[in-house]
């Protein structure tokens, strides 16, 4: 199968965490659960509207493969054109049966979790699917233009999937010339005419190309695209828009947001931009609003975005900008393209960003600001918008590109842990921790998310296997983050040591999980990038007190292009102290990286610093 798309509309998906491990393989040939050709035909007509006609193929090869097809789902706006021309399924040995009426179904799309749409739906359920049986349908389609939109854009995506993609035949036909983009499309012919108002792609080989038992932090980045529009200059495709925007932002401010810029008059530019930043989130939530029209890229005007007390990214992002702006704090709108993996800028062009910010100046220096986040920390970049492109539209209403810097690994968690054990093995654990940047940002959400006591219970669970008795004592957090927060717990660790004949051994599990993780990656033949986030330092010093050690710990300093560590120790009369700070210096770590002989060596050599920590205790 192939991803593509005409418009993707500014998402403004909400702040996400996850975590995982697995092992991973490309799954065989002989497993792939369905066979697909698929034939489109797209014409880009000089209003920059679109008209399309795809025939799908696909042929069920094993069991799941009927889920997948068990139900097949179109989206479109409610103004737009959808039309099934044909569809029909065909069992073994047998004539091909058209799809009769009663299995197309067509009714109002499901509105997005934060926001409203009036989007219609149609599906198509074909019966008595099994083994062997093919499916084909084909489908035309009419996307008109959006507002202000004068250029056509579209993107392919030939990335994995679990289809076995045996033919991809796509021709592209315009009113005028037509421009495209590739990368790693060597599998592919691609044949412009003469004029270049025509342009046909197809498929040299059958593929089959699908990851199992990946990581969940892991992502194949670099996949076969193409891009077509009708420019590639990318004041052709959004100088529209920032003339819009501009006008916007000529209008007065409503009475409430002009009562908030007078309010923080005479701060210092930081704290101006705080508090304009704590208004929007007390008085305004996200939430898109689509019902009247699909606006695309064009925001509510600032008296509607007041009087609706909502807004999606675009809304946010304009009405931030008027009260900087009023503030006598240089900013602009900005669109980029939001989330863990952001692909390089083949055309600028519409369908490239799915997010509106803010570019702003404060006090000498550039802070990129997000309104639809849960979470602000004065002077820090969200993670899901570093190191990336951004499009920045100026006073002037001209575009131009620059990038959102990665952020730097400055110090995120420094923790104070002592630890006390007691004949019987057991523990009483204090612990002092300082939260910054985005661990801080985390906590904030949870507590935002799940409340206080749900958070507390999540942060003792992190100090070990059976903890009781824990108690967390720490202020309240809030929307705006400051530099340093501070937690302090105490608690009694039941399992702090592992119990042995003669003994017990005690092991640090911040120092070995980490490396175990990469070590399995490269044992089980992962092939994607694993995305780590933020870059960040941890500081972490222990003191253990009530048994003797069987070592001393000698240190050590480890220094590579991904992860710096510095390990030091000093033995006490009754137990051990010890301090490392581990830098993760990227945001992601590449499949060749990994399985790197100097990577390698790193792993290994951090493995052996952090085993020093490990000891045999005598209670």
């Amino acid at each position: 199968m192939y991803r593509s798309t005409f418009y993707r509309p500014l998402i403004c998906a909400s702040l996400g965490l996850v975590s995982h491990s697995v092992s991973a393989a490309l799954q065989p040939l002989a497993e792939a659960p369905l066979a697909s050709d698929t034939e489109l035909h797209c014409h880009f007509n000089r209003d920059a509207s679109t008209d399309c006609t795809t025939t799908y193929r696909y042929t069920i090869l094993k069991p799941s493969g009927r889920e997948m097809l068990s139900r097949i789902d179109f989206n479109y706006a409610q103004v737009d054109g959808f039309e099934v021309l044909h569809a029909e399924s065909t069992q073994p040995g047998e004539k091909p049966r058209p799809l009769g009426e009663a299995q197309i179904d067509t009714r109002t799309a499901p509105n997005p979790d934060q926001g409203f749409s009036r989007e219609k739906q149609t599906s198509l359920a074909f019966p008595n699917l099994r083994v062997g049986t093919q499916v084909r349908y084909t489908v035309r389609e009419h996307h008109g233009a959006k507002p202000l939109m004068t250029e056509f854009h579209y993107a392919m995506q030939f990335g994995p999937s679990a289809a076995r993609r045996d033919r991809v035949k796509a021709r592209f036909t315009a009113e005028r010339p037509i421009q495209w983009r590739s990368e790693l499309m060597d599998n592919f012919t691609i044949t412009p005419s003469a004029n270049r108002k025509t342009l046909d792609i197809e498929q040299k080989t059958p593929v089959y190309i699908n990851y199992i038992n990946e990581s969940s932090k892991a992502y194949i980045r670099l996949i076969p695209r193409i891009e077509v529009g009708s420019t590639l200059d990318v004041q052709q495709y959004f100088g529209g828009f920032a003339q819009r925007y501009n006008q916007i932002l000529a209008a007065s401010l409503p009475a409430e947001s002009a009562a908030a810029v007078a309010a923080v008059k005479g701060l210092p530019p930081a704290r101006q931009v705080a508090s304009l930043m704590q208004h929007i989130n007390d008085h305004y939530r996200y939430l898109g609003d689509w019902r009247a029209s699909d606006r695309g890229y064009i925001p509510f005007s600032l008296q509607e975005i007041e009087q609706h007390g909502y807004g999606d990214c675009k809304d946010l992002a304009i009405l931030l900008t008027a009260m900087l702006k009023a503030s006598a704090i240089k900013a602009e709108t900005a669109w980029v393209s939001r989330g863990d993996v952001v692909e390089s800028l083949l055309i600028p062009g519409t369908n490239a960003p799915n997010h509106a910010i803010v570019r702003a100046e404060v006090a000498g220096q550039v802070w990129w600001l997000d309104p639809t986040n849960p979470v602000f920390a004065p002077g820090q970049t969200m993670p899901d918008i570093q190191d990336r492109w951004v499009l920045v539209n100026d006073a002037q209403g001209q575009v131009r590109e620059e990038h959102i810097p990665l952020q730097r690994p400055e110090t995120s968690i420094r923790l104070d842990k002592q630890v006390h054990f007691d004949q019987q093995g057991n523990a009483a654990t204090r612990a002092t921790v300082t939260f910054s940047q985005l661990p801080l940002m985390q906590l904030s959400v949870a507590d935002r998310e799940q409340g206080v006591t749900a958070t507390d219970q999540n942060i003792c669970d992190n100090f070990g296997s059976e903890i009781s008795d824990c108690q967390v004592t720490r202020s309240a957090t809030a929307f705006v983050t400051p530099e340093a927060y501070t937690v302090k717990a105490s608690m009694t660790d039941l399992r702090p040591l592992e119990k042995l004949a003669d003994g017990y051994v005690y092991t640090d599990q911040s120092l070995k999980d980490n490396w175990d993780d990469l070590i399995n990656y490269r044992r089980n033949g992962q092939l994607a990038d694993l995305y780590l986030g933020n870059p960040l330092t941890l500081d972490y010093s222990f003191t253990l007190t009530g048994g003797k050690m069987d070592k001393s710990v000698q240190g050590c300093q480890i220094h590579s292009p991904w992860y710096d560590l510095e390990l030091k120790g000093e033995p006490l009369d009754d137990g051990l102290r010890y301090h490392y700070r581990l830098t993760q210096k990227v945001r992601w770590l590449s499949h060749d990286d990994i399985v790197s002989a100097p990577f390698e060596k790193m792993i290994n050599d951090a493995r052996l610093c952090g085993e020093q920590v490990h000891q045999v205790v005598k209670l």
